[in-house]
């Protein structure tokens, strides 16, 4: 499952390429990515891409002509650049290519990952954007407004309001996991318990833990002290060496030390 920071890495490796350069052409190669061919064609060739924007998990590349494309990643969807002599993927879903030889790909492997197009900025007509919570890495989300959201869902556990897409966006089952570790509470725990004080240690490393694995990924995965690197049942806690314990939240896979997260 993909997650805001390796989005923000799929945008690093070619916004700074594709920024101002001009549509030549448009293909779509998988039709349930729903894209009508022929406004593709009128509004992004011969148009270029103005900016490149994430929202949430979410690509946006705004065009010079008024359009947007929004592409929703889901689970598995990948955007990249790639040479026009590379055959495209089985999952290819749209290519937009440019006059140089190269083309920004967009696959789409799942059943979740659409593209849309859009007129204009405003993203209020698709209902998963428009419902969609604050980025966790927008300066929105200022400790105040984060003990505010929480404060809202006091019956959900800490893990299950950190991947809450209505109240933040972007954040999966892993950099939860990373999350509660690194505050040191249980990802079981419900926030209706939490005092505001421990709500504001959950603040800091979320931000923490999504800054330093969105500018630093690799440093951040080297880490010795992440437990992402350490993930599996009876493996040792990478603070305490403690086995890791798993349990079921929201249907996924959850890890924990016992030791080093606390209850309360």
């Amino acid at each position: 499952m993909i997650e805001l920071p390796d989005v923000e890495r799929m945008i690093e490796a070619f916004a700074g390429y594709a920024t101002g350069k001009t549509i030549s052409a448009v293909l779509i190669d998988d039709p349930s990515v729903n894209v009508d061919v022929d406004m593709a064609r009128e509004h992004i060739e011969s148009h270029a891409i103005d900016t490149v924007e994430r929202h949430g998990k979410n690509v946006v590349l705004r065009f010079r002509s008024g359009y947007s494309l929004v592409f929703e990643m889901g689970d598995e969807g990948r955007i990249y650049l790639e040479s026009q002599t590379v055959p495209p993927a089985d999952n290819s879903g749209v290519r937009l290519q440019f006059a140089a030889g190269r083309e920004l790909r967009f696959d789409a492997p799942g059943s979740r990952e659409t593209v849309h197009l859009l007129e204009g900025d405003d993203l209020s007509s698709l209902g998963g954007l428009e419902s969609m919570g604050i980025d966790p890495l927008s300066d929105d989300l200022t400790v105040e407004k984060f003990v505010e959201l929480a404060v809202g869902h006091p019956r959900s556990s800490l893990k299950g309001f950190l991947m809450n897409p209505a109240a933040i966006a972007g954040i999966g089952n892993e950099y939860a996991d990373e999350i509660c570790f690194q505050a040191g509470y249980r990802p079981d725990l419900r926030v209706g318990q939490m005092t505001p004080r421990q709500l504001e240690r959950v603040h800091l490393y979320l931000r923490r833990v999504l800054r330093r694995a969105t500018l630093h990924w690799q440093a951040a995965h080297a880490d010795p002290g992440w437990l992402i690197n350490h993930r599996a049942k009876g493996r040792p806690c990478p603070r305490c060496s403690t086995a890791l314990t798993s349990i079921k939240l929201k249907g996924l896979r959850t890890y924990v030390c016992v030791r080093c997260q606390r209850a309360a």
